[in-house]
């Protein structure tokens, strides 16, 4: 018996799924993971469907409008996993789906306005209601959307105008479900027709010259070809095709087309041999393979040490036993580099899909994917959701990456946890790789939880590279100690802008030292802009956001000041706009700062610079990489885009402007940050035959963390780490949750905050977590809205799966829910957070 009812999740904000009515012309198509068009209020939205239920207490049900779908959107499997990631993150399932589905692939229903009077008619009855005359001028050319009348009216809200002019029948208002955006494409192509000579000779008039043209050029192309490409060669129109298909001399037909991004093409593949170690890692990997049960390993590989080659090699074998396999890198940048390996040795099995893709190329690589046609899928954190059935592997790329953690819009997941319960659903194995892995994982390792897998040597008698550490305050109160002398011996007066530089002389001399030997130069400084800081010398003025509580960054190319949090630009001053003095000062070098000098120090040297200045056009990552890959430039500057998972044999030189960009931020993970990533840019130097070197500018030389860097030592580094989160009860050792309320009104804002933390502590949050705040969040005010954080210490063995604590915190969202509405305080509960600033 076909089922009468369907539960479907929608992408709204509203934590339940919706019960419609299954007509019975839609019973034979509907089906689990099926995308369903439904009413929702006055519009059309697209669900999946998700369940079917024996029975409602709901006494009136909308029907299911259509199913406009063959086979299902989402597998069982996906359905198991995007649930999960609903619970666990504390979102509705709507939601979570719709992220799992390539953007414009979803139906939704557009309002169209429209008279049904003359216009002079419908302004005669409004003569007192100057708002209402607007409106009809504005639809007297012809129907609008809502969103294109508010915009001509410069109005927020037109709603009830606009019902009040229905009900007196002087518009009207329809419903339309325009095509999506995301679709197949297809190109005309043109066929000669089998004896096309005979018909040609039994024709009455001759052909024309363009006519003969075609056919000709048809003909040459083997008696097949492209309408668009054929055309341009005869010279015709597509008139011209016409006529001769009416003539029954061609045939014209519509093929599919499928668009890929342009990474990782041509070149031939290097026979892969493993070392002893790598052999290790892949038999062990296999084994589990072979057994066909779920686990997961971490591979844990000093930089350099062939992880790719061993991610090659498993994915070859799973690949024989009829399986398929995601690949996961934490930056988009990384997707070049690894797609040209891949397809080097998979070829065109392999797809790519992330946010810088076109819509048409990430729809064309998802359904290649659902349909069976690549077996491998490439992509950041929202390849996880790669519709691959049968799936044998994943393998998630720098696993410590921050990256992989989503943050704005919800949901709020890790792709890297994420990961781990897909496997554990597909019975595949997770394969977790990093030189630097985070202190959760090597702990869960540690513990059973994860294999632990070593490549403690690279590969090729290659050696790590030498390690220097640069104490820039010595460097400074040296360059003043000769200032100092200079005056005395040669006299003068005190300079009055001080002569800071960005680059140490040791890492001059070496930079020198590679642009006289040929020899590649990354260089590293996680700040982009020209100088973080703009502060008036005479009074300490420092220009900060209106609507944030941050400095603005001068930015030395359009000569203005932005915020790199709300995006808000102003005028670069010229004298202080509290003193009027004229000694402005730049401080905290940016990338383009960093990037002039570099220039005047080195005029004939090839710079590049890749931020997210540089990189924001569709292609830049691959462009700059594949310059800086070819020789094409001598200098690779940037921010942790160069820092990650880049393999440039000639490299020998890696310089990092300041360690301590990371290292001093009010964050219980700055310590690990800064570890892994001065480890991971450390790691692009000497990965050959040549000898690397890696020069680190700090002034904070004495911490833990840089240590450990200059001897390679990330199992000590670890252990101290752990012993502070110990102690400090964060994790591993402790789930975190951070929740979030923000607002215009600082006050609002600060008694939402409090009352909330009132019913968390009422209703039993402590018996399972530690409960902090409300407290300032670091940064107090971001896009003018003030912002004040709670922070739960979730104890992961009294409430293992944070159920006790999802439950509280749904209660206390509900109870606050109307209040936080009419005080417009926006409340966000993130699980797991990569950072508490």
């Amino acid at each position: 018996m076909s089922p009468t009812l369907a539960d479907i999740a929608l992408p709204v904000p509203v934590d339940r799924l919706f019960t419609y009515r299954i007509p019975p012309e839609l019973a034979p198509l509907i089906s689990l993971g099926k995308r369903a068009l439904v009413p929702f209020g006055a519009k059309i939205l697209t669900g999946v469907v998700v369940g079917f239920p024996a029975s409602t207490a709901i006494k009136t049900l909308k029907a299911i409008r259509d199913i406009p779908d063959d086979v299902p959107t989402f597998s069982d499997e996906l359905l198991k996993m995007t649930r999960w990631i609903a619970e666990y993150y504390g979102v509705p399932w709507g939601e979570v789906l719709k992220a799992a589905t390539p953007q414009g692939f979803a139906y939704e229903s557009r309002r169209r306005i429209s008279l049904r009077v003359p216009a002079d008619e419908a302004l005669g009855v409004l003569k007192r209601a100057p708002k209402l005359q607007q409106i009809i001028r504005c639809l007297s050319g012809g129907p609008q959307s809502i969103s294109a009348l508010r915009k001509s009216l410069k109005a927020a809200g037109i709603h009830s105008e606009l019902r009040g002019l229905e009900r007196r029948g002087l518009i009207r208002i329809d419903e339309q479900i325009p095509e999506p955006t995301a679709r197949a494409k297809t190109e005309t192509v043109v066929r000669l027709v089998p004896g096309y000579e005979d018909i040609l000779d039994s024709l009455p008039r001759a052909l024309t010259v363009k006519q003969k043209n075609v056919l000709e050029s048809v003909a040459a192309s083997g008696g097949e070809a492209r309408a668009t490409e054929l055309l341009h060669r005869a010279g015709a129109a597509l008139s011209v095709l016409k006529s001769l298909a009416g003539k029954g001399l061609l045939e014209l037909t519509k093929r599919e087309v499928i668009r890929r991004g342009e990474e990782g093409e041509g070149g031939a593949a290097r026979h892969i041999e493993l070392n002893r170690d790598q052999r290790s890692a892949l038999d062990a990997v296999l084994g589990t393979v072979e057994s066909g049960t779920f686990a997961t390993f971490l591979l844990h590989g000093v930089t350099g040490s062939g992880k790719t080659e061993v991610y090659i090699e498993a994915i070859r074998h799973i690949l024989t036993r009829g399986k398929t396999a995601i690949v996961l890198v934490p930056e988009i940048s990384l997707t070049p580099q690894t797609v040209r390996r891949f397809r080097l040795h998979f070829g065109d099995r392999v797809a790519v899909m992330h946010s810088q893709m076109s819509i048409g190329e990430r729809f064309d690589a998802w359904r290649m994917a659902r349909d069976g046609r690549v077996s491998i899928v490439i992509g950041p954190r929202s390849a996880v959701f790669a519709p691959l059935a049968n799936l044998g592997l994943i393998v998630v790329d720098e696993e410590h990456e921050a990256s992989y953690k989503q943050f704005d819009p919800a949901p709020r997941y890790n792709a890297r946890d994420v990961a781990v319960y897909r496997g554990s659903l597909a019975n595949a194995v997770v394969l977790l790789g990093s030189a630097t892995p985070s202190v959760e994982s090597y702990y869960n390792a540690e513990r059973g939880k994860y294999r632990l897998l070593e490549l403690p040597e690279r590969v090729d008698q290659a050696q790590l590279p030498r390690i220097e550490i640069v104490d820039m305050t010595k460097e400074r109160r040296e360059v003043l100690s000769g200032i100092r002398k200079q005056l005395r011996e040669q006299g003068g007066e005190w300079p009055k802008h001080m002569p800071l530089s960005s680059i140490s002389r040791v890492l001059e001399q070496q930079i020198a030292l590679r642009l006289q030997k040929n020899e590649g130069v990354i260089l590293l400084q996680n700040r982009r802009g020209f100088s973080h800081v703009v502060e008036c010398f005479e009074c300490g003025h420092v220009e900060r956001c209106k609507n944030c509580e941050v400095t603005l960054t001068y930015h030395s190319i359009k000569k203005h000041l932005r915020c790199h949090y709300c995006g808000a630009v102003t005028k670069a001053p010229t004298t202080c706009p509290s003193c009027g003095g004229v000694d402005l000062r730049y401080h905290a070098f940016g990338t383009q700062q960093v990037h002039e000098e570099l220039r005047q120090k080195f005029p004939e040297a090839r710079i590049l610079r890749m931020d997210l200045d540089t990189t924001t056009k569709k292609g830049s990552h691959s462009k700059i990489l594949e310059q800086f890959g070819s020789r094409q430039a001598d200098i690779l500057l940037g921010t942790q885009m160069v820092a990650k998972g880049l393999d440039f044999p000639h490299v020998t030189l890696v310089g990092v402007i300041s360690a301590d960009t990371q290292m001093l931020l009010p964050d219980f993970r700055s310590a690990e940050r800064t570890f892994q990533l001065l480890t991971q840019v450390a790691g692009r130097a000497g990965r050959s035959n040549l000898a690397g070197e890696v020069v680190i500018q700090t002034l904070q030389a004495g911490h833990y963390a840089l240590n450990y860097v200059l001897t390679h030592d990330y199992k000590s580094f670890y252990r101290e780490e752990l012993a502070y989160r110990k102690e400090l009860e964060y994790p591993p050792f402790s789930r975190i949750v951070l929740v979030e309320f923000s607002g215009k009104n600082e006050r609002e804002v600060q008694l939402a905050a409090q009352k909330f933390s009132q019913i968390l502590r009422e209703h039993g949050v402590e018996k399972t977590s530690r409960l902090l705040g409300p407290a300032d969040a670091a940064i107090p005010k971001v896009r003018n809205r003030y912002r004040k954080f709670l922070l739960l210490k979730n104890s992961k063995a009294s409430d293992p799966g944070a159920r006790h604590v999802h439950q509280i915190l749904a209660r206390a969202r509900d109870m606050v829910q109307s209040e936080l509405k009419r005080n417009k305080v926006l409340i966000t509960v993130d699980i797991d957070p990569q950072g508490v600033m």
